[in-house]
């Protein structure tokens, strides 16, 4: 192999410069490249898993500390040492190649220069947004000039380190990759066996809520377009409900609602805490029934397991073991992902952690041919109606979009997907947006209704409770918005519910009268037939049909919902000044701000809110109503003590 010879730098000795120096015969120096690739990768390798382990060390503090949600996969622990040794292996390798032309580029102070630049970036932006990114770029190849310098001065002890650690740190990461494994199935077996006995003829419990669904979109609430047939059918066994609202526009409150029978200001849940264990959940009460509960999550920001809402679940899949969720679990692996540049050089502007409905819908049925023992409780989350809407084919084009579609491209994030400026569209480009959003409907759609037939052929659906509901809507540049959790007006709020359970629940049956999701775990614990003091507050809906018995809190029958100020949203968007509350009064519907401000609308005669009565003189009335049921609701529950499990 051809070698150049070049005179060494003072401080880049024989010892200085493993990855391409070698003696030559009579003691001196001579630069080459016929044995570097293994100094090279190992220099890779070394760095990578340094890296990756510091990145978790600081995750650590972060949690122990802050005690925030970080949003990466618990595989994490052994996925980002490893995802980092492929990312710094591939500028080792062009290193490598360069270095066959330049030696100069194979020295140990280029190659530990660009390495550590690697690992103080990914170290660094880990802080971003709040360390603007190229600022953390800059701090970084400051970092990595000094580290190199300090390297090159000490190249004996560095080899020594490397050459003592490399090893150690490789079998950390196997270690660590076993462990997890193995502790989720210790945890899994350890809560199946401590299962008490269940009722005989005990039914089964299938929640499945449709992340992002709105009932604007829905066939069964008059759309004239449709995009949910399974849902239709369902529709023909049960209870539809034709207005039913989320506790909240967005995921974690409104899903802790719906566990907890709890109001959002009454739960810890928010955009960075995860749910406490203050009140019961569902899971928990279901499994002290001898119920073997399990949970399918697409949505890993605010449904995976950090977020509190695993509590009493025995199986809870959330994250994919895949390549793209284990890019998402290095620093650096995040920044480049969510790189417009690179995502425009690709042509690829989903989620790399998305997980779709046909895979959602298998893992329930594999599970469910798995554990068919014991009555069931699921929970699932498809996540396929959130943004950016790409449903796979043919449903991409179930809708065709007159003009072409702006992709949604996605930013660099601790939150997941970003969104293009919608508000920019023109009418055209919005609905096409639209028609993307509805394709996406209805290809989880079709996979709901091929779970519900799988049911049906195994006997189970007979003798299973079936909940069909979302956990909040979404805009579609209703009030100049897009998107949801930032603002409580009708589209994020109007959620679909329907109740099928043929030995208890009347078929075709319509309820028109407004209900809140807080209701969901006391109807079905009152369904399901179990006994004893209530443990969820609110009313059971079954008492639209005669079997509910009667309320046990003054404001049962009160459809609040709530929202938490967000300073992410552009500022004219109504969360961006304030929290939020709301309240359905019969025909109207409430609004206050936390600045006072307060907006009044007549759904009967006004449904697309455009039109606020919050400043007519005929309005006084009930906006004093108003007041007055959210007043004494907030004094209520500052007084209500939990409820004891």
């Amino acid at each position: 192999m051809r070698s150049v010879s070049v005179r060494a730098e003072p401080d880049e000795s024989v010892e200085a410069t493993p990855a391409v120096m070698v003696r030559g015969e009579r003691g001196g120096v001579r630069s080459g490249v016929s044995e570097p690739p293994t100094r090279f990768l190992l220099l890779a390798v070394w760095f990578g898993l340094l890296t990756g382990y510091l990145e978790l060390c600081v995750l650590g503090a972060w949690k122990i500390l802050l005690r925030e949600l970080l949003f990466v996969s618990p595989h994490a622990v052994w996925m980002a040492p490893v995802v980092n040794v492929f990312l710094f292996s591939v500028p080792a390798l062009l290193l490598l190649l360069l270095a066959r032309r330049w030696p100069r580029l194979g020295s140990l102070r280029v190659v530990t220069a660009v390495l550590a630049f690697l690992a103080f970036s990914g170290a660094l932006l880990m802080f971003h947004p709040k360390l603007n990114k190229y600022a953390a770029l800059v701090l970084a190849a400051g970092l990595a000039v000094q580290a190199s310098r300090l390297i090159a001065t000490h190249p004996r002890g560095f080899a020594s380190l490397v050459r003592r650690t490399a090893g150690g740190m490789v079998t950390l990461a196997a270690v660590l990759a076993v462990g997890q494994y193995a502790w989720e199935r210790f945890a899994e077996t350890r809560a199946l066996a401590s299962l008490p006995r269940s009722a005989a003829g005990a039914p089964n419990v299938l929640l499945i809520v449709l992340d992002t669904v709105r009932t604007k979109s829905l066939g069964l609430y008059g759309y004239h377009r449709s995009t949910a047939p399974a849902l239709d059918r369902l529709a023909e066994t049960g209870v539809l409900f034709e207005q039913v609202f989320a506790t909240s526009p967005w995921t974690l409150p409104s899903h802790a609602s719906m566990f907890t029978g709890r109001y959002p200001h009454e739960l810890s849940a928010g955009w960075t805490t995860p749910l406490d264990a203050t009140y019961p959940v569902l899971a928990e009460v279901l499994g002290a029934q001898g119920y073997v509960t399990a949970a399918f999550v697409a949505n890993v920001t605010y449904t995976s397991y950090e977020t509190g809402l695993l509590r009493g679940f025995a199986h809870y899949e959330d994250y994919r073991v895949s390549p793209g969720t284990a890019l998402m679990s290095s620093s650096l692996g995040r920044f480049l992902s969510w790189s417009h540049n690179l995502r425009r050089l690709f042509g690829y502007y989903e989620r790399l952690d998305r997980k779709y409905a046909e895979r959602l819908t298998d893992d329930v049925l594999t599970w469910l041919s798995r554990e068919g023992r014991r009555p069931f409780f699921v929970f699932l989350n498809y996540f396929d109606a959130h943004e950016p809407y790409l449903p796979p084919p043919p449903f991409d084009v179930k809708f065709p979009a007159k003009v072409p579609r702006k992709n949604s491209l996605i930013r660099y994030g601790w939150h997941g997907a970003g969104r293009i400026v919608k508000y920019e569209m023109t009418p055209e480009e919005t609905q096409a947006e639209l028609d993307a959003y509805e394709g996406s409907i209805a290809y989880l759609d079709h996979h709901v209704g091929r779970l519900l037939r799988d049911l049906q052929k195994r006997g189970e659906l007979e003798r299973t409770l079936v909940i069909v509901t979302s956990d909040h809507g979404t805009q579609h540049g209703e009030h100049g918005l897009f998107s949801h959790a930032n603002s409580l007006y009708i589209p994020n709020l109007h959620v679909p519910l329907l109740i099928s359970f043929p030995p208890r629940v009347p078929r075709g049956m319509k309820v028109r009268e407004p209900v809140t999701l807080r209701s969901l775990p006391t109807t079905i614990v009152d369904l399901i037939r179990i006994q004893g003091p209530p443990v969820f507050p609110g009313r059971s809906l079954a008492r639209y049909w005669g079997e509910s018995g009667p309320a046990t809190d003054p404001a049962a029958d009160l459809v609040l919902s709530e929202v938490a100020k967000d300073t992410r949203t552009p500022p004219w968007y109504p969360t961006a000044k304030g929290a939020l509350q709301s309240l359905m009064l019969g025909r109207y519907h409430y609004i206050r701000s936390a600045d006072g401000r307060e907006e009044l609308y007549d759904l009967h005669a006004d449904p697309a809110e455009k039109h606020d009565l919050g400043a007519s003189p005929e309005a006084r009335q009930v906006l004093n109503q108003a007041r007055s049921a959210l007043s004494d609701t907030l004094a209520a529950d500052r007084t209500t003590e939990p409820v004891t499990r």
